[in-house]
Order: C-alpha cells, then structure tokens, then sequence
C-alpha cells in the first residue's frame, strides 16, 4: 500500500451534497476483512489460490456469480492485483445517529484505460478480454466492484441502491471507480470462456528465471508479438510449455489474446509495463 493511500484511509471523507462522514477500515493482514467460509453454508463455497491476490487463498460464496468473476480478474491482463471482501466502508449522514455499513464484494488496481472502457458502457467480461498492452508504463487505478445475479432481490430495494449511491460517491471523492457487475450482463458464457478457463487452470504452474528469458527473447525478435504455438515451444515443449506460458500470463510478462481459442492460436504480446508479478 503506497503512502498517500494510506493517509487516505486513516482520515474521514466529507460529502458536502449528502453531508456523509465516510470511513474505511481495511483487514490487518492485508486479506479480506470479514472471512465468509465458515463451513455451514447451505451452498458451494471456495477458496482458490489467486496469484494476483499476493498468493493468497480468497473465499467466494456464489459459484455463477463471485468464482467466475475471479477467473476473470486473475486472468485478465488490465488487472494487476484484487481482493475479495477488501475492506468495510462506514457511512454517516451527519445529523442522523445511523450507521451504513457497506462490505463491497472486490477491490481491483488495474490499468486506467480498462476503467474507461467499463465507463463507455463495456461489459466487464469484454472489456477485460480486449484490453491490449500498447507499451505505454501501467497505469494503476482503484476499482471496487459489486457483484450480483440478475434476480438479487436487493436490486429492486431502494434503501440498498442508496446505500451503493452514498458509496459511490465516497470512493469518487478518494480517486476510486466504483461498479455494480450483474452476471447476464458483465459476465461470459461457457463459450466465450474457453480459453480463459485454460489459462485459468494452469495459473498456478511455476516459472522460472529461463522461462522469462526464453520468452521474452523470441518475442523480442519478433518485433513484440509472436503466435501463442511458437511463444510455447520457446518455452518447452508440449503441455509444459502451454502450462508456464499460461502462468507467465497471469504474472502479467505476457498477453494472450484470449478472444480466440487456444486451438486456433492467438497472438501473445509482450507486456513490459512495469507491473509484471514475478
């Protein structure tokens, strides 16, 4: 956490239109701030390994909703880095002895051009799967996200959309974007997933200092940019080479063009924007 964040944090926010005192108390240990798994939910909860979330083990509780939204973000190569249940946001109207406490589902820092896609209208999903490195440094932006099924019956509750509508605000006058995600909408089909899911599955695949060397090599000879089949084979041959490049994705050294499937082998592009996690 860089210094100006943190003076950011310790301090209260003032909304001069709704007169709200706004706090944020974030985990000591850098991890979510209230553990969701306890073992006796009535339904499917985990807890995956994420590379992007400083290797830690984060809970989700909706398996069509909060696990495929983090098959997205540590795979999509404008994120740099999330956190499931981030932080609590604590709200006060000034004159009014209640309370709002608001714990927004994720905390992502990605790259700006990617908030100004989901600004323009984007689907979450889409605009993550076409961002493009472009050579310009990363350039790292705030993004908190609430993630919802269609049918939440919380959407239609006018009391909750305030409360999202009082937290938006307070992270607008902090420098943060706020989005509420909705599955029909910012989240892909089985179909459209494919090759996400396989750079998904292998994100855990250890890399090593001659696998980045090997890669960036080749696709520095090849002026940035190379087919995911000739990247691979630099790499290693066969599965193993298919896994590290899929980890070398996630560890942002690399960018697979992901709208395409494996099979038809897409472009990978050389990131080299300083926000590698290697």
């Amino acid at each position: 956490m860089n210094g100006l964040r943190k003076l950011i944090l310790k301090r209260e926010v003032e909304l001069l239109n709704e007169r709200t005192l706004a706090t944020i108390q974030e985990s000591d240990t850098g991890g979510p701030v209230r553990p969701l798994i306890t073992g006796r939910e009535p339904h499917p909860t985990g807890r995956p390994l994420c590379i992007k979330a400083g290797h830690r083990s984060l809970p989700w509780e909706s398996m069509k909703v909060e696990y495929p939204f983090m098959e997205i973000v540590e795979v999509a190569s404008p994120v740099r880095y999330f956190m499931s249940q981030p932080h609590k946001l604590t709200m006060r109207v000034t004159g009014s002895a209640t309370t709002l406490d608001f714990f927004p589902d994720f905390e992502l820092i990605v790259d700006a051009r990617f908030v100004c896609a989901l600004n323009k209208g984007a689907p979450f999903w889409l605009a993550a799967m076409q961002w493009k490195p472009d050579g310009a440094p990363f350039d790292g932006r705030h993004l908190v996200v609430e993630a919802k099924e269609d049918n939440d019956r919380r959407n239609k509750d006018p009391d909750y959309q305030h409360k999202l509508e009082l937290a938006k605000d307070v992270y607008s006058r902090i420098g943060y974007s706020f989005f509420t995600i909705f599955r029909s909408r910012d989240l892909p089909t089985a179909a459209d997933w494919t090759a996400g899911h396989e750079v998904w599955l292998d994100r855990k695949t250890a890399v090593t200092a001659i696998d980045v060397a090997r890669v960036v090599h080749v696709l520095t000879a090849a002026g940035g940019s190379a087919p995911y089949s000739t990247v691979a084979a630099a790499i290693a041959a066969g599965p193993a080479g298919r896994a590290a490049l899929a980890a070398l994705h996630v560890r942002r050294m690399v960018s697979i063009d992901l709208t395409i499937d494996i099979k038809r082998d897409p472009t990978v592009r050389l990131m080299n924007d300083g926000g590698a996690l290697l």
